[in-house]
């Protein structure tokens, strides 16, 4: 059962990122998910470890200026580990703490997003973390796939300006898709 969320997973993601679904997409994915144990609290560490195993690289931060269509300007080159830290920081204060699954998954893949910390695999590591979080939390992981991506758009651009509903609301709808995905998999081939 966990094998079939864990693969809806991999696949929504890969969609997403406009990556066919291949078997090495799809171990990387799963390598990053093993990469940071799932009692583990969300840090910046953890954002390096996942975007470690997804790229076989190190991990590290970019270190280039980059541009964004549409949305606010992600965080200058210098800025990306601080601004990290203090979504750290946050999430792990008791007004973090309280927040639903939901509203803290859409906090953190947000604020990932608008800051793209990484020269490569920002959308995937944002997931990642994402659904990471949202289970620490105790919901089901988010199942994100590539027919939510207009929609993923538009609830990102409101997030950025502090109006988090509608992404909350999708990260609702895709963590059902967890539980469909659990079902299909206990019914077995038909």
């Amino acid at each position: 059962m966990l094998t079939a969320v864990e693969d809806a997973l991999a696949r929504g993601s890969l969609e997403l990122a406009g990556l066919p679904a291949a078997a090495d997409g799809l171990a990387a994915l799963r390598r990053a998910r093993a990469a940071v144990a799932p009692e583990a609290p969300f840090t910046v560490a953890a954002l390096g470890a996942w975007q470690a195993a997804l790229t076989g690289g190190p991990g590290t931060f970019r270190r280039e200026e980059m541009a964004r269509e549409g949305g606010p300007p992600p965080a200058p080159a210098r800025f990306v580990e601080a601004r990290l830290q203090l979504l750290e920081q946050w999430i792990d204060q008791d007004t973090g703490r309280e927040l639903k699954p939901a509203q803290v998954g859409a906090l953190v893949l947000a604020r990932v997003i608008e800051v793209l910390p990484f020269a490569a695999a920002n959308g995937r590591v944002a997931r990642l973390a994402t659904a990471h979080v949202m289970q620490r939390a105790g919901a089901r992981p988010p199942v994100l796939v590539g027919a939510d991506e207009p929609r993923l758009r538009s609830a990102l651009q409101a997030a950025f300006q502090l109006h988090t509903e509608p992404l909350c609301a999708l990260l609702d709808e895709a963590s059902e898709r967890a539980l469909d995905a659990s079902i299909r998999a206990l019914e077995g081939p038909r």
